[in-house]
């Protein structure tokens, strides 16, 4: 009987994708795991990156690139904020570590335009299979 009960809950588990944390709820991330893009500069925007919180990926870090570059590591429920000139910005992510957080594939991406004085927030998405995505939110 346990193991069948085990086995459900793995099963339920695995095709538990993770959900949305508002940036207003996320706790920020340690400085030491945030590279670039920290102090304020005349004219930028400001981009905010939240990653979602659930068990698919939780026990590995998101990095997050802003073009190309390893900008942050984010956990479950944390969110950093990057101050960015004004144009266009590829921000991806992928999972890291050892072990299965190797597994998340290529890096995914997406192009944000940025403005300056102006405030844009994206998710951290995983899905069910482990596969990470950037997403648009505007929850604050």
């Amino acid at each position: 009987m346990n193991k069948v009960l085990l086995g459900t809950l793995v099963i339920f588990l695995s095709g538990c994708a993770t959900t949305v944390v508002p940036p207003s709820a996320a706790i920020s991330a340690p400085s030491e795991r945030i590279y670039k893009f920290q102090p304020e500069i005349k004219n930028s925007g400001k981009l905010i990156v939240v990653r979602d919180q659930g068990m698919v990926g939780g026990g590995c870090y998101a990095t997050i690139y802003i073009n190309g570059e390893r900008v942050a590591k984010l956990d479950t429920k944390e969110k950093v904020n990057f101050n960015l000139p004004e144009g266009e910005w590829a921000v991806g992510t992928n999972l890291e570590g050892k072990g299965l957080c190797n597994y998340s594939g290529q890096r995914q991406e997406r192009y944000m335009t940025i403005k300056a004085n102006e405030t844009k927030a994206v998710r951290v998405f995983t899905d069910g299979d482990g596969n990470m995505d950037i997403r648009p939110t505007t929850l604050n």
